[in-house]
């Protein structure tokens, strides 16, 4: 089952404030959806290492495990799949509900960040990840200027480049394959570019205020093949695949707010607004707050609101659409509101071992609930 799982590589550059580390991390995720409808298992490896004062590598890996169901309109008297049916469809047999899928995904990504004798950063920036019907590659690159030499104001500019290969199986009756060919599958291209300016302003010594716009250009086959609707329901229903748009625009900004409270207590906020050609307009905002109980202890938990419009394509309904070009059920692209709360302990067992588990809890009501937990060490050397 397609699965696109962003990969950010273009994001605002904090200051260089934080002390530079050697360390390897381990850690496991698992993510449930509306009680096993879709199940996410995630271990993950990061590598960082510093070379000399002017030298940073980070390395990664991750292998997701998905397994689960995803909803769209489907034929019951064919039965629940993700292949669209042929022949006649009688109103009285269409349904929306869950079609079953099973995924795995490999992700690996690096950055390489040179310091000048300003200290100045340029980091570049590549990654690479493979799903059954997914291939994405992708390589950034960033550059942070501070603007005054105690460093407490900085410019940063960023860009990416994604190729990705979407393949559609024949076996799904997208249309989308040459019958003559014989072939299996076919690819599709998908490119997204990415480009980003941010400010980074030190108030004073306990707090910092980060600011960014971004532009998302994505270019391509952005239809999913297993994503259904249903046409001219009043007079010959027909089920066939969604059909989205071969080019979105995105633009935004971004506002994050840290702030120490005291030795003890610290808070990051932010609020993050987007919108597209598409006419999807989103609004989120969060806030975190951490606790240190004592040395080696560190407690934290946060909050996250999330709003969007619907795109101009989108209906639920199964008598909405026609002959539209466009037209779309997915409900990624629908009218919701979504919350989202976490906690986190971090128990630091001595000066290189480092412990920490996690949970949190995600809905979006009327549509479905998700809780997550999260698992690991670090290791410091």
């Amino acid at each position: 089952m397609q699965l696109r799982l962003s990969i950010v590589c273009c994001a605002v550059l904090a200051t260089s404030s934080a002390v530079a580390e050697d360390y390897l991390s381990i850690q496991y995720m698992h993510y449930d959806e509306d009680s096993g409808r879709t199940t996410i298992s995630t271990p993950s490896i990061e590598f960082n290492k510093d070379f000399g004062a002017d030298y940073t590598l980070n390395l990664t890996f991750a292998k997701d495990t998905l397994s689960g169901a995803s909803p769209t309109f489907y034929d019951s008297f064919s039965g629940a799949s993700a292949t669209l049916p042929t022949g006649t469809v009688y109103a009285n047999d269409i349904r929306y509900g869950n079609i079953d899928y099973e995924d795995e995904r490999e992700a690996y990504g690096f950055t390489l960040t040179k310091r000048f004798e300003s200290r100045d950063e340029l980091t570049l920036g590549g990654n690479y990840s493979t799903e059954n019907d997914y291939e994405s590659k992708e390589v950034s690159l960033e550059y942070m200027h501070y603007l005054d030499s105690s460093k407490n104001q900085a410019l940063t500019f960023g860009a990416s480049y994604q190729k990705n290969d979407v393949s559609i199986y024949c076996s799904l009756g997208t249309g989308d394959c040459d019958s003559s060919s014989g072939a299996s599958e076919k690819v599709m291209d998908l490119d997204v570019t990415t480009l980003e300016f941010g400010f980074t302003q030190v108030i004073d010594k306990s707090s910092v205020l980060k600011s960014s716009l971004f532009y998302i250009n994505e270019d391509g086959y952005l239809t999913n093949p297993y994503m259904h609707v249903v046409r001219d329901y009043a007079t010959a229903p027909r089920i066939t695949v969604e059909s989205k748009p071969q080019s979105r625009k995105a633009y935004g900004l971004l506002f994050q707010y840290s702030k120490a409270w005291s030795d003890q207590l610290s808070m990051v906020s932010s609020y993050r607004f987007y919108t597209d050609d598409w006419d999807i307009d989103s609004h989120t905002l969060s806030s975190e707050l951490y606790y240190e109980v004592n040395e080696k202890l560190r407690v934290g938990g946060g909050i996250r609101y999330y709003t969007q419009s619907a795109a101009e394509f989108y209906s639920a309904k199964r008598d909405f659409f026609t002959d539209e070009k466009y037209a779309s059920s997915d409900r990624r692209i629908s009218d919701f509101d979504a919350f989202g709360y976490k906690a986190t302990v971090d128990y630091k067992y001595n000066d290189q071992v480092t412990v920490n588990i996690g949970a949190g809890y995600y809905e979006q009501p009327d549509h479905l609930d998700a809780i997550y937990y999260n698992l690991g060490f670090k290791y410091s050397f």
